[in-house]
């Protein structure tokens, strides 16, 4: 009788044994692993199995403060390898556990924004449910594998195999990788100690990433007439989410938007203007454009959160400083921001419009609080057409960002667009994509470029009727699976403008004539170069010189 429990115990450990690492294996929203994948030994799984044996062998007392200790600890690195697989997979990075954690409420913000309000319950409610289940389920399996331990026998067959995988683990070291195929054993603990040496060395980085923030920003040299030889002329920057090198250099994606873009540049020479192009090399891919405007704002390269607060803290001048100190109204134009967001102190702009300053009465585009066309022509309304000094107007447009799922029709009359009721009434362009399977986007996120191009030639062509500086540029690539791997950082960037002068300094840096920013994306410049070719275009240094 002894035998036959301890025969059953054995078949229920090997099935809690099963379970944990079809949990632990499983990189969704990666391909679902196949059984041979489930069987893979998970290093992690066997570790905690052996410290509940050690527990059977040492201590026949309560063990429930244990186990949820042993669950904790599970949980804990099912979330690391779930940073691990989302990171690269979405934003061609890889993971950082320490400043990567803190996006967790931005990846929260992105999804219920992501989602119509009873779709975001019913898959919250789902999530949640599944989260319960999972935890039964690895609280049940540990309790197995304690019952089972308390056979001497079952421990002492379990150990012996526990010495046969680390000779393994010894003599074959290569073999394991936990996003491999295969049935050899399988560890993220290399990276899990990667990650811990980089926490403890967090205070020597800061002081390294102080220095650098402080150094880069000794490249700009002072211009006390910051912008002179713009002799007051207008400037409008156009950043345009996820405009990525994709749209240029990927063929599935270029067939459609080069007719599309000869088209919008036709239209631009036949309104008088000339425009000029080239590729910068964005600090970021997929996401987190505060690090890309950051870059571009600042004139130095800010590739993560911590050098992004650093610089927040800096004394380092702005683009819209630079602006201000030549006399201009500076506007800074953000409806995708729809929280309060001190941060944007920083930037020394005059005046911010964030969501709830633009008065929008109409429906969401899912991320995208409101169209872009609203968003321009609200601004127009307010500022450009009742200025009464020269304006710099940055504009970060929304209507392309991920999921691309939910756009907003175009309206030849800009006049009918009022508060944006109308679009209450007048259907969406839909595409059935979302997160997490983003695979099938390209077309979406193709349809959203036409949209905004469409938008930016209409307004151009018909509302500024004088020699404006024009600036349109992306602020990173659009996420992996619409770029396909191992992507480029690269996005274009446009400059246009009916006075030819304007342009001339860019085409001396190698900008290319017309709207396509050249062949070879190799040759980009670097975003945070931006700031100090726009100050060495159109600044006067200290001595009077022009440059």
């Amino acid at each position: 009788m002894p035998h036959r429990a301890a025969l059953q115990s054995a078949l229920r450990l090997i099935l809690a044994w099963f379970f944990l690492n079809l949990v632990l294996n499983t990189d969704y929203p990666e391909a679902l692993p196949t059984l041979l994948d489930a069987l893979r030994p998970s290093l992690e799984v066997w570790g905690l199995l052996l410290a509940l044996s050690l527990w059977a062998a040492l201590s026949p007392g309560p063990s429930t403060a244990f186990r949820i200790s042993l669950i904790v600890l599970f949980v804990l690195v099912r979330l690391f390898r779930i940073g691990d697989v989302l990171m690269p997979l979405y934003f061609s990075r890889p993971f950082n556990l320490y400043m990567d954690s803190g996006y967790v409420p931005d990846l929260i913000h992105l999804l219920g924004r992501s989602f119509a309000s009873q779709n975001l319950l019913l898959m919250g409610g789902a999530a949640v449910a599944l989260v319960i289940l999972l935890l039964l389920g690895i609280h049940k399996a540990f309790q197995v594998a304690l019952e089972a331990f308390s056979f001497p026998r079952l421990r002492r067959i379990f150990w012996g195999l526990t010495a046969a995988l680390a000779v393994w683990v010894v003599f074959f070291p290569q073999s394991m990788n936990p996003y491999h195929a295969g049935i050899h054993p399988t560890t993220c603990t290399p990276r899990l100690l990667e990650e811990a040496e980089l926490i403890t060395r967090i205070g020597d980085l800061r002081s390294d990433w102080d220095l650098a923030v402080q150094s880069a920003a000794g490249r700009i040299p002072p211009y006390p007439l910051s912008l002179a030889r713009l002799e007051k002329t207008d400037v409008y920057l156009f950043i345009i989410e996820s405009y990525g090198e994709t749209l240029f250099d990927e063929t599935r994606h270029a067939g459609e938007f080069l007719p599309l873009l000869r088209n919008f540049e036709e239209g631009l020479n036949r309104a008088g203007f000339a425009v000029c192009s080239h590729y910068l090399e964005s600090p970021t891919s997929g996401g987190s454009s505060w690090l890309a405007f950051g870059t571009l704002e600042s004139g130095i390269r800010i590739p993560d959160q911590l050098r992004y607060e650093f610089l927040l803290n800096s004394r380092v001048q702005p683009l819209a400083g630079y602006f201000n100190d030549t006399g201009y109204r500076t506007v800074s134009v953000m409806p995708g921001t729809t929280m309060e967001w001190p941060e944007g102190e920083y930037f020394q702009y005059h005046q911010t419009y964030y969501y709830k300053d633009l008065d929008y009465q109409g429906p969401p585009f899912n991320w995208s609080p409101m169209p872009d066309q609203y968003v321009i022509k609200a601004v127009h309304q307010r500022e450009i057409a009742q200025r009464s000094q020269p304006l710099f107007i940055r504009f970060m447009l929304t209507s392309t960002h991920a999921p691309f799922n939910l756009q907003p029709p175009f309206f030849p009359n800009w006049t009918d667009i009022g508060n944006g009721e109308i679009y209450h009434h007048r259907q969406p362009i839909a595409f059935s994509v979302n997160w997490p399977d983003m695979s099938e986007a390209g077309k979406a996120y193709l349809s959203s470029m036409r949209y905004d191009f469409t938008v930016l030639q209409d307004y151009l062509c018909r509302f500024v009727e004088d020699g404006a500086l024009i600036i349109i540029l992306g602020d990173h690539q659009p996420i992996a699976p619409v770029t396909g791997p191992d992507a480029s950082a690269c996005v274009p960037v446009h400059v246009i403008s009916r006075n030819r002068a304007l342009l001339e300094p860019f085409a001396r840096m190698g900008y290319n004539l017309g709207m396509v920013p050249g062949p070879d994306p190799r040759n980009a410049k670097a975003m945070q170069d931006f700031l100090a070719d726009l100050l060495e275009a159109f600044g006067t240094h200290r001595s009077g010189e022009l440059r």
